[in-house]
């Protein structure tokens, strides 16, 4: 089976202490979803990748797809570092994705000390895919390829994949405050999930199953309560920081921003309704 190999984004930007903070968050709440999956994995981070092996690496990228923190990832052959390992790795990978005429592009990164250099990796590997394929046709087309091959050597070792898999972004889950999210449309879900895409924990406001089921998909640990009419009091009762709300621009002249003592979020105030429906769109499609 594939190993998973996982990016991360804005994790990288943060100063060593505080990334390494997140990137524990990160493996844990991916570890936390296997666990409640029944998954068994194994996760080992290294800097700038996490790489996940699972007994189901089909369920695996259907978790990591709505794990917050996760940028993108891609199932990918883990093979020996060095050049002819790499070399004779790269021919047997292409085999299945190579067709008649296909125009290919090869694509090396490395970290870490080697003998060679990346591009020395995609001269040497391209030379010998299109060696033992030339009965094909195929070419080199850098541009715009019709089967693009990534290596990443890491070290002693390296990774072949061919397809990368968006993840929604944002800071690990539980690495910002706590929040109350008042939930009562597809609106509020969408505002609720910009906060938790910002790593924030959420506490939704809510007494509707089908609203509260989709968030509850991005995190399995979603706390709801009944709505009130004092969200300040909720808020205070449940330890949260801050308040979310759904309101567009239109809102704010037609009713009264409630006032207490928090702050109040509107993660929607800039976008207009096309945006919005979009989003909520996105968020309650499935893998």
């Amino acid at each position: 089976m594939p190993t998973l190999l996982v990016r991360y984004g804005e994790i990288g930007l943060k100063s060593n202490r505080v990334r390494k903070r997140f990137e524990d968050a990160l493996v844990a709440d991916i570890r936390r979803k296997h666990a409640s999956a029944g998954v068994q994995c194994i996760i080992i981070s290294q800097r700038g990748r996490i790489f996940v092996d699972s007994d189901d690496w089909r369920r695996s990228c259907e978790m990591l797809s709505r794990t917050f923190g996760v940028v993108s990832f891609s199932p990918a052959t883990k093979i020996d570092g060095g050049m002819e390992e790499i070399v004779g790795a790269v021919v047997s990978f292409a085999g299945p994705l190579i067709f008649d005429g296909a125009g290919f592009a090869i694509r090396a990164r490395r970290s870490g000390n080697h003998p060679f250099t990346s591009q020395d990796v995609c001269v040497k590997a391209g030379a010998a895919v299109l060696s033992a394929y030339a009965q094909k046709g195929i070419k080199v087309h850098l541009d715009d390829p019709d089967v693009e091959i990534f290596i990443e050597v890491r070290d002693r070792s390296a990774y072949l994949y061919s397809s990368v898999i968006p993840g929604p972004g944002g800071m690990p889950k539980g690495t910002q405050g706590r929040v109350l999210s008042i939930v009562s449309s597809d609106r509020g879900v969408a505002a609720s999930w910009l906060l938790m895409k910002r790593g924030c924990t959420l506490v939704a406001a809510s007494d509707d199953g089908r609203l509260c089921g989709t968030l509850r998909e991005w995190d399995a640990d979603l706390h709801t309560i009944a709505p009130s009419v004092d969200p300040f009091a909720d808020a205070v009762a449940e330890r949260c920081r801050a308040i979310v709300m759904d309101w567009g621009v239109e809102q704010f002249g037609k009713l009264s921003a409630p006032r207490g003592p928090l702050p109040v979020f509107y993660p929607l105030v800039g976008m207009v309704q096309d945006e919005v429906q979009a989003l909520a769109g996105r968020v309650s499609r499935s893998y």
